[in-house]
């Protein structure tokens, strides 16, 4: 056998010897591997107004009393793992005292996730009430157009033609 003939067979002896190296190698690998995927999720806790309402009050009958629900509700969303509420009460209390009261009925009012709604009393006798909650607490909820219900009384002596009783309502999302 010559010289090249055996540089030959020794590089095919070498390949051979790598590739079954490298086989074996890949062979003996884990065929379960794994990693962590960690998913983070902002907190939110947000909560939209519903848009304004009218209540007519015509009287029949010594009725001085009226309802209206929103037409477009109030949205909420929040993941707070405690727990969130909300609460209202009235901010601008330029005529309550033309009202005899002013109220959010629970009946016609929808409350997010497994909360209910409470009747609330926003005016009472012609003054604010404070703040109130408008509903029991609540966890994880996105919902939107959550409906709400007012009801307002007046005196017969209520100016129909004067101003008009006009209050603003704050919404809050607090802690349950």
């Amino acid at each position: 056998m010559n010289t090249f003939s055996m540089k030959r067979v020794a590089l095919f002896l070498f390949a051979g010897v790598l590739s079954l190296t490298v086989l074996q190698t890949a062979a003996a690998q884990d065929a379960n591997q794994s990693h962590t995927v960690d998913v983070k999720v902002q907190s939110i806790n947000d909560i939209i107004a519903p848009g304004d309402v009218t209540i007519d009050i015509s009287p029949s009958n010594g009725d001085f009393t009226g309802t209206a629900t929103t037409s477009d509700g109030y949205d909420v969303t929040s993941n707070a793992p405690g727990g969130k509420k909300v609460q209202v009460k009235v901010t601008n209390e330029n005529n309550v005292a033309e009202l005899n009261s002013l109220k959010i009925l629970s009946a016609g009012t929808s409350a997010p996730g497994e909360a209910s709604a409470n009747d609330v009393t926003l005016v009472g006798d012609g003054a604010s009430d404070g703040t109130q909650d408008l509903t029991t607490g609540f966890t994880g909820v996105d919902v939107d157009n959550l409906s709400v219900e007012f009801e307002a009384t007046v005196s017969p002596d209520f100016d129909p033609t004067g101003n008009n009783a006009e209050v603003t309502v704050q919404y809050t999302l607090t802690g349950n």
